[in-house]
């Protein structure tokens, strides 16, 4: 089975975006090209994010691609109003967990969550997330899109990885199985 990964970065203070959705804040960290973030993207097939990470990334990227390392991953994009996509873009309304249950049944590479607590927090409510890759910047922002808002009952992770890569802190999660 396909496992449901989130990678990402966060502020200090648990921000994962300014509240204009803006990154600058990470890409002035150093470190960051330091991460083993080919490793990871080159496992993955399909990426899933909400429309402003879509809209951020492609406005930053020339190549058009969410993940460089695996140009045939495809791009599903959360959004209330669906259109056309592309060869490597789909945008659906269809509630991100029932998405992510039927997607990961199916063969292929991991599935990489990329948007921020809009997509993350149905997933965890439904228990569907295997690994949180947390890279944490150390700035604090004070305001901005929160990765984390609330879910109704407690989940319990195993801290697996700690890295440091120049001025990022990763925190690698797996979620924990029924012993």
């Amino acid at each position: 089975m396909r496992k449901v990964q989130f990678y990402g970065a966060v502020s200090i203070d648990g921000y994962l975006a300014t509240k204009d959705h803006r990154l600058n804040w990470l890409f002035q960290t150093d470190g960051a090209e330091d991460a083993p973030t080919k490793a990871f993207m080159q496992k993955v097939d399909m990426a899933i994010m909400g429309r402003h990470t879509y809209e951020y990334t492609m406005e930053q990227t020339t190549d058009q691609l969410i993940n460089p390392f695996n140009p045939d991953t495809q791009s599903i994009v959360m959004t209330s109003q669906p259109h056309p996509g592309d060869v490597h873009t789909h945008f659906t309304n269809t509630p991100v967990a029932e998405l992510v249950s039927q997607l990961r049944q199916l063969n292929g590479g991991n599935i990489w969550i990329v948007g921020g607590a809009g997509v993350l927090m149905p997933l965890l409510q439904a228990d569907l997330i295997d690994d949180l890759y947390i890279q944490i910047a150390p700035v604090i922002l004070g305001d901005g899109h929160p990765l984390f808002t609330a879910i109704n009952h407690q989940q319990r992770f195993e801290l697996v990885a700690t890295n440091h890569y120049g001025q990022l802190a990763e925190l690698h999660f797996q979620k924990l199985t029924a012993r």
